[in-house]
């Protein structure tokens, strides 16, 4: 049957094409609701009435945000996650870890994260992350509260005082005040408490609702009651907040070379980079023996800013390749013909505490024959960790979703590996240190060339001490210096009695 046009009288479209395509149209839709919603055609599994169906079965009461907050969770968890998840499973464990949660009194925390029964999502987070842990050591629920300070952190920058906080006895206890912010230019010291912010008690607040108070918009004012060891009384500083941008990178300038501190990789590491590397090259010029660049300790950060990173002193070849479950989370990334400092001599500084992002640099720059490695095996964190909005707008937080692993240039895994480097420090008297293999549900190390070759030579930071005219505390810094000054890694080893070639 064909509808004709009313004025013309002319024989229109079959009006069964039409609704044949209305409903393709209508089916292409409601395939994209059930993409969204988790919800699947034909008998199969609707995240709705599994959230439910196991949370009775397990006798554990949900209220209706946090039944939404899992509707949108576990489909991004099931399609993104490095490898393929049990749903089922996964709810069990979160449910079991919730009437745990439920039949425990509560208690105030000790590092800093609200209680779990204290914000809207704050009960099924925590459980929910206890179900993550089932997964691996590093994914993991982020609340609202939580995901706004990651992307704080990732900022680089926020409005505040600029004090590195913790939490003892009940009070905010400043570890270290920033350099060039309003706490130190007010007088703030380590080792101060803070009791009172704006005259309210500090106890009873957990450490995130404390640094709350204390952040606020810029050129406003804070009145914050300090306890100081050596003062009898307390006494209180009136602060004006201002922008605090957490420098990732630090400098200065020896007599023959150059010594760059990343302490993270923020948005704002490359930039901090280049500007450290030409204020060292205008002030050393022709005298540089060489860049010492110091990554021990640095946790990672931004995948991007680590290749950035790397590629500030490469021109060409393999930076990192990335290898995930799905063909969007597989990537190769190489450098590209600009490099700074290409004459100098380079010495990456390392230890167990080198992580993530801070591993790929090093890994980059070793397997490049950029820059020697110096110091003891990395942490092994060979795992990349995306941040996915959970929900219309990140309504319900965030998760942090392990989604691939990374491997260095020539293919071999960093995963509970780690990077090793050309000179190994030896240490009397200290404890191994914790890596990545050691952490509860850790990943196994994936399928790559594993790293066994081990350091070319290994000396003892007293013997790199004696190689120099002026004695360091920092040995690793001292065995880098002695390289820079003698010219290179096998002339160290001549010149070290108790070096050993490997």
């Amino acid at each position: 049957m064909r509808a004709g046009d009313p004025k013309t009288g002319k024989p229109g479209k079959p009006i069964l094409r039409l609704r044949l395509f209305g409903a393709l149209l209508l089916a292409a839709a409601l395939a994209a609701w059930v993409t969204v919603h988790g919800t699947a055609i034909g008998g199969a599994v609707d995240t709705d009435a599994l959230i439910k169906e196991t949370a009775a079965g397990q006798d554990v009461e949900l209220s209706r945000p946090e039944v939404d907050m899992l509707y949108f969770a576990l489909p991004i968890i099931g399609r993104r996650y490095l490898r393929p998840v049990e749903t089922t499973p996964l709810l069990e464990h979160t449910f079991k870890a919730l009437k745990e949660l439920d039949e425990t009194p509560a208690a105030e925390p000790t590092n800093g994260a609200p209680p779990a029964r204290k914000t809207r999502l704050g009960r099924i987070g925590s459980a929910l992350n206890a179900g993550l842990r089932t997964l691996d050591a590093h994914t993991a629920y982020l609340d609202p509260e939580g995901y706004g300070e990651l992307k704080i952190r990732i900022s680089g920058k926020f409005a505040g005082l600029g004090l590195e906080v913790t939490m003892e006895d009940g009070l905010i206890k400043v570890v270290a005040p920033i350099d060039d912010t309003p706490a130190q230019r007010a007088g703030m010291l380590a080792g101060d408490k803070i009791s009172h912010v704006d005259g309210t008690p500090v106890k009873g607040m957990t450490l995130r609702e404390a640094v709350g108070r204390m952040r606020g918009e810029v050129d406003t004012t804070i009145r914050l009651t300090v306890l100081r060891p050596e003062r009898p009384d307390s006494f209180e500083l009136t602060i004006v907040r201002d922008i605090i941008r957490i420098p990732a990178v630090r400098h200065r300038v020896e007599d023959d070379y150059g010594y760059i501190r990343i302490s993270a990789f923020s948005e704002r590491t490359e930039t901090g980079l280049r500007k450290a590397l030409r204020r060292i090259e205008k002030e050393l010029g022709d005298d540089a023996k060489g860049l010492v660049i110091d990554l021990r300790n640095n946790p990672g950060g931004l995948l991007r800013q680590a290749v950035r990173v790397a590629d500030t002193f490469l021109d060409d070849g393999t930076i990192v390749s990335v290898r995930g479950r799905l063909d969007a989370d597989n990537d190769e990334y190489f450098a590209k013909d600009g490099a700074l400092a290409t004459e100098r001599p380079l010495v990456v500084l390392v230890n167990s505490g080198t992580a993530s992002a801070a591993e790929i640099v090093a890994g980059a720059l070793k397997e490049n024959g950029r820059a020697t490695l110096v110091g003891s095996r990395s942490f092994g964190k060979g795992s990349v960790q995306t941040i996915l909005p959970v929900g219309p707008n990140a309504e319900f937080g965030a998760l942090r979703l392990t989604t691939a692993l990374y491997y260095t240039p020539s293919g071999q895994t960093i995963q509970a590996w780690g990077v090793v480097p050309n000179l190994l420090i030896e240490t009397d008297g200290q404890e191994p240190a914790r890596r990545e293999e050691e952490l509860n549900n850790a990943l196994t190390r994936g399928e790559a060339t594993p790293n066994r070759s081990g350091p070319l030579a290994t000396i003892t930071g007293q013997r790199c001490n004696d190689l120099l005219e002026k004695t360091l505390e920092d040995e690793a810094l001292a065995c880098a210096v002695a390289l820079l000054r003698l010219g290179g890694l096998e002339r160290l080893a001549d010149a070290g009695d108790d070096t050993r070639h490997q």
